[in-house]
């Protein structure tokens, strides 16, 4: 999503290295491109103005260093206002337990795959989570709800004839426990809709929820500041859930969202698949940004594919001299689901077109 942002960086930071100090003027130059860069990105004018002025005034007040290169300085500055505008800190969910989680956002944003994602990230941390189809409104959402459930093998609790709020009571005295978390899948509505507002605030009274997630579209620009200022002045949301950032949308969302609305992006989601779902740092995503590549994250997916005790029985095949075209064969599967395209935008400097995902194809007619 934020390859083009990148590039244009690049370039900007570029220029800067081959100065031997920093002055007003090339401060100047250098920031009226970045100016350009984010509004061209569809970040609010609001966060651009504010961002622009936050970073000449350290810039003009930072000590140059005889051993740190101008580029260098202004990409510090910079990294360290692109993560205060993404929210400083990474947010966690409610430590309450058992925790009740509501689902609300646009029709189409992605609520109910975003909702078994979240289930799935959860059951993996050890939790126990359930789905709870409070979507009556779009063709087929429980039955795509019950799907997935199936998929990620986690309860749903669907009623047939009944209201939003009667599903919900009864999924509450249903779970009776058996759950430490419970997610409702709210049917999409604008913002501006009194009558479908009225529900989704009549469900969130009725189950006293300790954490309201609203799942915006990434692609939506602009419009997601005034779609998440009209959700959480009438909710009071808790978080935000960026969705479809592998798309070719142009970031401005993730940029605006936590300065103009006050509330935080706690997770991404950047795939169709129900496993593509990560909590969003801001720092890392400063990183990916600025090009400089996300390495935690990286070694944090590797290790969900590879283990610790797998990687050490077979580092001792391969001394011993007893490695298998088997053992080849589960270490390629395993690399294979790690997603080459999704792995080079957490390299430093490295764009996704750069890295080809056809060599599993290349492998089998070797």
């Amino acid at each position: 999503m934020f390859e083009a942002l990148s590039d244009r960086f690049s370039k900007i930071f570029s220029l800067l290295s081959k100065k031997k100090n920093l002055t007003e003027h090339n401060i100047a130059d250098a920031l009226a491109e970045i100016r350009r860069a984010l509004l061209d990105s569809d970040v609010a004018f609001e966060v651009v103005r504010t961002f622009i002025e936050e970073v000449k005034e350290k810039c003009i007040g930072q000590e140059v260093f005889r051993t740190v290169q101008p580029g260098q300085q202004v990409v510090k500055i910079v990294h360290d206002q692109l993560t205060a505008i993404l929210g400083d800190q990474q947010s966690a969910l409610n430590e309450q337990r058992p925790l009740r989680v509501m689902m609300v956002g646009l029709q189409g944003s992605g609520k109910t795959t975003t909702a078994a994602k979240l289930a799935l990230w959860l059951k993996k941390k050890g939790e126990r989570p359930a789905l709870v189809a409070c979507d009556l409104y779009r063709p087929a959402a429980t039955e795509q709800l019950k799907i997935l459930g199936q998929q990620i093998e986690v309860p749903v609790f669907a009623y047939d004839n009944l209201s939003v709020n009667e599903i919900a009571q009864r999924a509450l005295a249903d779970a009776n426990g058996n759950a430490s978390v419970l997610i409702f899948d709210t049917a999409g509505r604008l913002q501006i809709d009194q009558l479908l507002m009225q529900e989704v605030q009549s469900l969130k009274e009725m189950i006293h929820p300790q954490e309201i997630l609203l799942v915006v579209d990434s692609a939506l620009g602009q419009e997601s500041v005034r779609v998440s200022q009209g959700f959480h002045a009438s909710l009071g949301l808790t978080g935000i859930i960026l969705t479809k950032l592998d798309g070719d949308a142009k970031g401005g969302a993730a940029l605006s969202m936590k300065r103009m609305v006050n509330v935080p992006i706690k997770f991404s989601g950047a795939g169709e698949k129900v496993e593509d779902f990560e909590v969003f740092y801001p720092e890392r995503m400063a990183s990916r940004i600025l090009g400089m590549g996300d390495i935690v994250s990286l070694v944090e997916k590797a290790e969900e594919e590879f283990s610790q005790e797998n990687a050490s029985k077979l580092a001792k095949k391969l001394l011993k001299g007893d490695f298998t075209f088997e053992d080849l064969l589960t270490q390629l599967q395993h690399t294979k689901k790690l997603d080459s395209s999704r792995i080079s935008r957490l390299l430093p400097n490295m764009p996704a077109s750069q890295i080809k995902d056809d060599w599993a194809e290349r492998i089998k007619h070797q």
